[in-house]
């Protein structure tokens, strides 16, 4: 299979706008995460802050978080897109962090205005989640529900402070902020001119590198000739740091340190990444440059296993074995792993024993280093963990340490976990910046074998990517596959439930009869909302 060639990157991480400055803070050392204030929260912090297992309550509010960005609406208004720089503005973190990111990987590469992007698409890694403009547009109307019902069971007279229509049309709310799912990517895609495929896709904390995959297979199979791929993380701060506080995902002990044995559990952050991508052929053939080679990569999915949060060695093993069978290349020449490694002791461990599991069944060649097992690392420990977007980080942290060869340290390490096995451990997890380790010779004492280092992302309900990434060539490797022909696709299997239809025959008799499947709303449906005027009214 042909390499892909990253040919334009691009990111807004906690503390950096751009590639370049996002290296520099991982030579230093430095620890992006900070405490949320009123303006991530929208309110102050304080008044929603208690313990652990408190109702109502998060008990984490350290995180990596954007701080003073400045969105600039006029990049994106052209004669042919219909887009406004007031329409723009109006449009939450979300919309804006992508629309930033793409511009900047596009301007990497030296296509965006271009006139080649009419067989370019764009996949987009989005967590669809309620944004911070997307609850001041529906918070009225759950707090009309909750305000009735209030009535009903304490007094007539009582009534919640609330936001009036009159609040709502002063914050300068887009009605499009309710499109917090698949929108982005449409978005993307007139703002930029693409003329290919475009969608967004939540696969949680594995969004990003799905997206990188689903992305190569585009080239892959000649149904796109260049492909933007990446991932945003921008849902409200409210509902994460709820939300994870419901699942104890956060550290109680305030410890969050990738494969520290302290550490009990994560700091989220948000934040957005864009790759551009080619074929390496094309590529070459067009000058670009390339800031890394994508040799392969894989999806799996293991399910919940025994929770939503809990990971399966299971899977984790499975995407190894089918990303390096995809790449073609032997896990013994595996110099470094960028791994998930978010800080929880559970999913710390798993995936420990996986790595274990996987890779010793690979003896490394002698003559490369650090006791010829690959390095560790996770970058979450400087930025916390970006969710949809957490992998951006991660490929751009390898790719820039495979140019550079050089692998900065994983910070805030000072007790090493260690795999059961005893395979892998604070031997393979440098804590300060140490140069690439070195690759077998042959007897011209040239570097026989390209750097090499590997990118895994672990999402809840157990969605794994990992992808295979090697130092950047302008030289052309022979190509084993090309494109095949599209087929027509036969459909060889096919189940119905449509209402009172539950399967195909009873469907097929419901179409041959010109009947339906219509009934009024079931009682247990909606619990009575139909019934409120005024909720009704304002849904209309």
């Amino acid at each position: 299979m042909e390499n892909i060639a990253v040919v334009g990157i691009a990111n807004l991480f906690p503390g950096s706008s751009a590639p370049e400055e996002f290296w520099q803070q991982l030579l230093k050392k430095q620890d992006c995460r900070s405490k949320a204030t009123k303006e991530q929260m929208g309110v102050d912090p304080a008044k929603y802050t208690g313990k652990k297992g408190d109702t109502d309550k998060f008990y984490c509010v350290h995180g990596g978080y954007i701080r003073d960005f400045d969105f600039d609406s006029t990049a994106f208004v052209q004669s042919n897109n219909g887009l406004t720089a007031d329409y723009l503005n109006q449009l939450d973190d979300l919309n804006q962090w992508a629309l930033y990111v793409t511009q900047q990987a596009l301007t990497d590469a030296g296509y965006w205005g271009s006139d080649k992007l009419t067989d370019c698409g764009v996949i987009l890694g989005n967590l669809s989640f309620p944004t911070k403009s997307s609850n001041h547009l529906f918070m009225p109307l759950y707090h009309q529900v909750v305000d009735n019902a209030l009535k009903a069971c304490l007094d007539k007279d009582f009534q919640l402070s609330h936001f009036s229509d009159t609040d709502i049309a002063q914050s300068n709310v887009h009605a499009d902020n309710a499109l917090v799912a698949g929108y982005p990517a449409a978005l993307l895609a007139k703002a930029a001119g693409l003329g290919g495929t475009h969608f967004a896709l939540d696969a949680a904390c594995a969004s990003s590198c799905y997206s990188v995959k689903l992305a190569c297979d585009y080239l892959h199979t000649g149904k796109a000739d260049m492909m933007l791929a990446g991932a945003v993380s921008g849902a409200d701060p409210m509902f994460v740091n709820m939300g994870f506080s419901i699942f104890q995902a956060y550290p109680a002990n305030n410890i969050h340190a990738p494969f520290d044995k302290n550490s009990q559990g994560l700091f989220a952050g948000e934040g957005a990444g864009m790759m551009v991508l080619k074929r390496h052929s094309d590529a070459v053939r067009d000058g670009d440059k390339i800031h890394a080679i994508i040799k392969g990569g894989a999806l799996s999915n293991d399910g919940k296993g025994e929770f939503v949060l809990s990971p399966n060695t299971k899977g984790q093993v499975l995407v190894y074995e089918r990303a390096y069978d995809n790449a073609g290349v032997d896990p013994s020449d595996v110099d470094y792993i960028e791994c998930h490694a978010t800080g929880t002791p559970k999913g710390d461990n798993v995936e420990l024993a996986s790595m274990d599991t996987f890779f010793s069944r690979f003896p490394r060649t002698e003559g490369k280093g650090n006791g010829n097992k690959p390095l560790l690392g996770s970058v979450k420990s400087n930025l916390g963990h970006l969710l949809t977007a957490a992998g951006m980080p991660g490929m751009t942290k390898a790719i820039w340490a495979l140019n550079q060869a050089k692998i900065p340290a994983t910070i805030n390490l000072n007790e090493p976990l260690t795999s059961k096995k005893g395979y892998l451990g604070g031997a393979q997890m440098p804590t300060d910046t140490i140069d690439w380790p070195s690759s077998s010779k042959g007897k011209s004492n040239k570097v026989s074998k390209p750097r090499t280092a590997g990118v895994s992302v672990f999402g809840f309900g157990g969605s794994n990517a990992h992808l295979v990434l090697q130092q950047p060539t302008q030289t052309l490797a022979p190509v084993t596959t090309v494109p095949k022909a599209r087929e027509p696709l036969a459909i060889i299997g096919m189940d119905a439930h449509f209402g009172a239809a539950k399967d195909l025959a009873s469907f097929k008799a419901l179409i041959q009869s010109n009947g339906n499947t219509f009934r009024e709303l079931p009682a247990k449906r909606w619990k009575g909302i139909e019934k409120n005027s005024e909720v009704m009214n304002a849904l209309s």
